[in-house]
């Protein structure tokens, strides 16, 4: 709804697009767009066009989740080596003058922390804007918590000749390794910023972990909680109950900052742009774009691999993809931000409102139209 009479008497100045995250620890981190892409297909395109991929969404503002090897940068481990010793002087000078990170630099990334942390480098830290600490497995398409054999091999570099041994799944583990209960999460979290001293921690999980666990998960001081619904089917004022539940109870026990992936939706229809405007007015810091991208993936899908002749493989695969995402995405983003620079109230809850008077009563909301 818009601002009641007498709240603005010349204009409606803008909200702004951008999300400032504060950090337990450090300065805060200023995202372009609250919003992220949680799970890109990486392994199902080939490098080059993933590396295409991941530079238009970043172009574009979008927090994107991604490791080196997962757009087939696979470098090895840097150390230092014995010249560059802390007994040298100048090398140690030399490795203090580092360029800035990705985050400095306000670069969106986000580093799937996983619990077995395949195709993980040191680079990946440095690159990171956020750090998603992943307590929840997910399911494949087979229903299994597990990872392809597709997906190990753009994790660990296989080459195409030398198929993965073992099967064609890999099973996944619960907790990360190190991690041997959630009395030991805050000690984690702890050692995730020394590794990424610029970056945003952030604490996934699914739903069903913050029935008994929210104030174990608020007490390891992560920066942001993220919880995943995107293999869950549920209708829009469910999800929009919940996420008043969520948020709610976050605030009884300490705020902090929720992202929330949206489940699927029961109906023909995706929760699309208005609906995610909605959940941020509800509460919600940030929100996952996987839906609105699921026209784009399948085209995606359809790029044809650069000529051999081609003089720049990289800018031609770049050409498509940004022609599809000036189709498949570039509208719902402007409508986004549109949405959004009309959340002008300080509770922007206070906005919502609905023509149904059961949706009313159910969320606590105005029945607005009502004669």
């Amino acid at each position: 709804m818009p601002p009641k009479i007498g709240q603005v008497r010349r204009g409606i100045s803008p909200a702004p697009a951008d999300m400032l995250l504060s950090r337990q620890v450090g300065a805060p981190v200023l995202f372009p767009l609250p919003l992220f892409w949680d799970t890109p297909p990486w392994h199902t395109w080939p490098p080059l066009v993933a590396e295409a991929i991941f530079l238009a969404m970043q172009s574009r503002g979008l927090l994107v989740s991604a490791l080196e090897s997962e757009l087939g940068r696979n470098n090895p481990l840097t150390d230092l080596s014995e010249s560059e010793s802390s007994d040298d002087p100048s090398a140690a000078a030399q490795h203090s003058q580092r360029e800035p990170t990705d985050s400095e630099l306000g670069i969106p990334r986000m580093l799937p922390y996983r619990n077995e942390r395949y195709g993980l480098a040191d680079v990946d830290f440095d690159h990171a804007m956020a750090v998603d600490m992943q307590l929840s497995p997910r399911r494949d398409h087979s229903g299994r918590f597990a990872y392809s054999a597709m997906q190990l091999g753009r994790w660990e570099a296989t080459p195409e000749d030398q198929p993965l041994s073992g099967g064609g799944w890999i099973p996944a583990m619960t907790l990360p390794p190190d991690v041997s209960e959630l009395g030991n999460l805050s000690s984690k979290v702890a050692q995730l910023r020394v590794l990424a001293p610029d970056a945003a921690i952030v604490i996934s999980v699914t739903p069903e972990w913050i029935d008994d666990h929210l104030a174990d998960l608020i007490a390891a001081r992560p920066d942001a909680i993220l919880i995943r619904l995107g293999q869950i089917r549920m209708t829009g004022v469910a999800f929009a109950q919940f996420t008043q539940r969520l948020v709610s109870r976050v605030e009884t026990i300490q705020k902090v900052p929720i992202w929330l992936a949206p489940p699927k939706s029961l109906g023909k229809n995706t929760l699309g742009v208005a609906d995610s405007v909605k959940t941020i007015a509800l509460g919600a810091s940030a929100i996952a774009v996987d839906s609105w991208l699921e026209n784009a993936i399948e085209e995606f899908n359809e790029i044809p691999p650069p000529s051999s002749f081609t003089a720049d493989p990289l800018r031609t695969v770049t050409a498509d993809v940004e022609e599809i995402l000036s189709r498949r995405l570039d509208p719902d983003l402007d409508h986004f931000t549109g949405m959004l620079s009309t959340l002008v109230h300080e509770q922007p809850r206070d906005l919502l409102g609905t023509f149904d008077p059961e949706v009313a009563e159910l969320l606590n909301l105005p029945c607005v139209g009502r004669l």
